[in-house]
């Protein structure tokens, strides 16, 4: 057996094939292909390819890029499940605060936090 026919028989593991439907379900939903989640998260839509089919996980750094990216956690992305003090802490305001963010390109979301943060530090006038 050569080492390309070797790679194309390779057992997927079932685990990163279910991962895999959540990423490819989330980028559908939001209506992103392949190429441009890829470049969201620093790798090529082929690559998004793979983890979609189970076929490679992503690494840690990128595991959370993806979660941000697909606007949902890693938690959801590992297990299907949201933690509950996520779903409970969230109220209208920072639910819209959050779909908007979720708008903003991933190279600019940095700055919109540094923002946020700045005016929060800001103590209010009694």
């Amino acid at each position: 057996m050569t080492k390309s026919s070797f790679h194309l028989k390779r057992q997927f593991d079932p685990k990163a094939k279910i991962i895999g439907e959540r990423i490819r379900t989330k980028r559908e939903l939001l209506g992103f292909t392949t190429d441009e989640l890829g470049g969201m998260i620093g790798v090529t839509g082929n690559a998004v390819t793979q983890y979609e089919t189970g076929r490679a996980t992503p690494k840690p750094n990128r595991f959370e890029a993806l979660a941000v990216a697909l606007g949902t956690n890693t938690t959801w992305l590992l297990t299907g499940n949201d933690p509950d003090e996520l779903a409970r802490a969230q109220t209208k305001t920072e639910l819209e605060a959050l779909t908007l963010l979720r708008e903003i390109p991933l190279d600019q979301q940095a700055l919109v936090l540094a923002a946020i943060r700045g005016m929060a530090a800001v103590k209010p006038k009694k």
